[in-house]
């Protein structure tokens, strides 16, 4: 149930309770008893609402948290050519590049390492990429 429903839920209730205030002496006790217990369903509904709706917040919550903490644990990047390699303490690009498919996959920052033959390789997701393309270009500087 979403907030929604709970609020359109809360709104019958309270639609009920106004009824109920409105009774006079003589209802029937048997039509007091049914509007008393469509109440207590349209109450019950609301508390699962919004009960459900705690619980999605939390979620959400808990998942901003742990982008933030991913986040916090990258390095910059400068883009060369169609990778991102990391920037080192030293102000420098890291001479490997970061594997793309990780990257877009889950925001994994791995390094590609050295393969066999011209091919580089993903430790991770094992990607297969040129060498020349994933080692930073000889001579590189930094733009300013």
């Amino acid at each position: 149930m979403d907030i929604m429903m709970g609020l359109a839920a809360a709104t019958q209730a309270l639609d009920i309770a106004k009824k109920l205030r409105e009774f006079d002496q003589d209802f029937k006790a048997s039509e007091f008893r049914l509007q008393i217990a469509e109440l207590y369903g349209n109450l019950a509904d609301v508390k699962i609402a919004l009960a459900d709706a705690k619980a999605a917040l939390q979620e959400k919550d808990q998942e901003i948290e742990r982008l933030k903490r991913v986040n916090e644990g990258k390095l910059k990047t400068i883009r060369i050519g169609n990778y991102n390699f990391g920037i080192g303490e030293d102000g420098k690009p890291l001479s490997k590049a970061f594997c793309p498919a990780c990257e877009q996959s889950n925001g994994a920052q791995i390094p590609i390492s050295r393969g066999l033959s011209g091919h580089d390789l993903c430790p991770k997701c094992q990607g297969v990429y040129d060498a020349r393309a994933t080692n930073l270009p000889v001579g590189f500087k930094m733009p300013e």
